[in-house]
């Protein structure tokens, strides 16, 4: 008969292997058997699938590209953000892991419950700092705690990466990220409990020889949802939706603020060197166009209307009467 243990007896044995009484080995082989033992640790399981990690680095790595572009551009200087790691812990181990002082900013997910955290290494925070007062992006000789006028200079910094989140996960779920609240000892933000398992999102920024870490924190229980979404199938299905009538309104309503240059061309005529050099005050240019031929009207260089030359008030004008087809 199989020998099945009690519930006293698995707790009596984790708590002997937590306290070191019984050696955890990473994987034994039986002899002769030809089997492997592999160590599972049952205080922290693996509730993600390797698939679901997968499309969450998938997702964070066109996060990173967004912030490598929209940060260079906003900073005039190159910026490099890179993914480094998707991993699966308690909440209690990530916030032990923060520095304090540190800057951490507490976000939304609506219409989801709960919050997740955005922690960016304070060295980095600094080095952002300087670099948008006009520095070089030169780190601090000691990290300290924000000031007013340094929150608000960051606050936009945040913006751009909660809005670079919406972008990363909009083909995931219809909700939004929104920073609430802001933080310097993670001691003070407690989520949820510190056994509860969370999903660890951790960049590295470039900026110039410095580089620091970023840290994305979602607690597994707001964002159970929405997991099963969280596949590669159905991103690329999502992706491959025809755009909206509310996008497409959108994209021509961009378009319609556009500016263009307009032209009209009264007509041409080829001189040469010497002619032009002989030009004097009262003399007539004869171009090659009639005075009753419609004039052409050019739009960014490209010929699109027929029109007749006149005055409105004290400005030229012209009517247009024609419309030229491709």
């Amino acid at each position: 008969m199989v020998d099945i243990l009690s519930q006293e007896e698995v707790d009596a044995l984790l708590s002997a292997v937590g306290e070191g009484e019984i050696p955890a080995e990473e994987g034994t082989e039986e002899e002769g058997a030809g089997k492997i033992v592999s160590r599972y640790d049952f205080r922290r399981p693996d509730i993600v699938s390797k698939d679901q990690m997968r499309t969450l680095q998938m997702l964070h790595k066109n996060f990173c590209r967004y912030l490598s572009t929209t940060l260079s551009t906003y900073l005039r200087t190159v910026i490099e953000v890179n993914l480094v790691a998707v991993d699966q812990l308690t909440y209690g181990e990530f916030n032990m892991s923060l520095s304090n002082p540190t800057y951490i900013s507490i976000f939304s997910l609506d219409p989801l419950e709960g919050r997740g955290v955005l922690e960016i290494n304070p060295v980095l925070v600094f080095t952002l700092i300087d670099r948008l007062l006009g520095g070089a992006g030169n780190p601090p000789a000691e990290v300290r705690v924000l000031t007013d006028i340094e929150q608000a200079i960051i606050d936009r910094i945040i913006k751009i990466f909660i809005e670079g989140l919406n972008q990363a996960w909009k083909h995931v779920a219809d909700f939004q990220f929104c920073v609430t609240d802001s933080e310097v000892n993670p001691q003070f933000v407690q989520l949820v409990s510190s056994g509860e398992t969370v999903i660890l999102i951790t960049l590295e920024m470039k900026i110039g020889d410095n580089s620091g870490i970023i840290s994305i924190c979602f607690p597994f229980i707001f964002i159970e949802p929405i997991m099963s979404q969280l596949s590669a199938q159905h991103i690329m299905a999502a992706t491959k939706k025809r755009p909206g009538e509310s996008k497409l309104e959108y994209i021509k309503k961009n378009l319609e603020k556009s500016q263009l240059t307009i032209s009209c061309k009264l007509g041409e005529r080829m001189l040469t060197i010497r002619e032009i050099l002989g030009i004097r005050k009262g003399d007539v240019i004869m171009l090659d166009t009639k005075v009753n031929s419609p004039l052409v009207v050019e739009i960014q260089g490209k010929e699109k209307f027929l029109a007749i030359p006149g005055i409105i008030g004290k400005k030229k004008a012209v009517k247009i009467t024609e419309v030229l087809k491709d």
